[in-house]
């Protein structure tokens, strides 16, 4: 499936305007945004970002957003832990909305 580029350039400026520096890969389907060399988001074929939280924090945001706007993420049929959110094109909609979880990522 295609990349949303609307959306990895959303996810580009949002980083930028923060000052942090990024890689991007291709990887799990998806265009993947290391920070620090680590997974930090990912921007899904067919829309939507993976998410990688605090595995402390992971329940709290996924009850938040609700089970139409996020989840633990799939590789497989297997869960990826608490650390890992599936969160649905319709969460990023907006640029608050998107930066509600890069900042999550961040904190990381």
């Amino acid at each position: 499936m295609a990349i949303d580029e609307d959306l990895a350039n959303r996810v580009r400026s949002s980083l930028s305007d923060r000052g942090v520096e990024w890689e991007e890969k291709r990887m799990f389907g998806s265009l993947i945004f290391l920070v620090g060399g680590a997974i930090a988001l990912g921007v899904r074929g067919g829309g939507g970002l993976l998410v990688r939280v605090d595995p402390h924090e992971g329940e709290t945001l996924l009850r938040d957003a609700g089970p139409w706007y996020a989840q633990q993420a799939l590789m497989g049929e297997k869960e990826m832990g608490p650390s890992w959110l599936d969160v649905s094109g319709d969460a990023v909609e907006d640029d608050v909305d998107l930066t509600h979880w890069v900042d999550a990522a961040l904190r990381r």
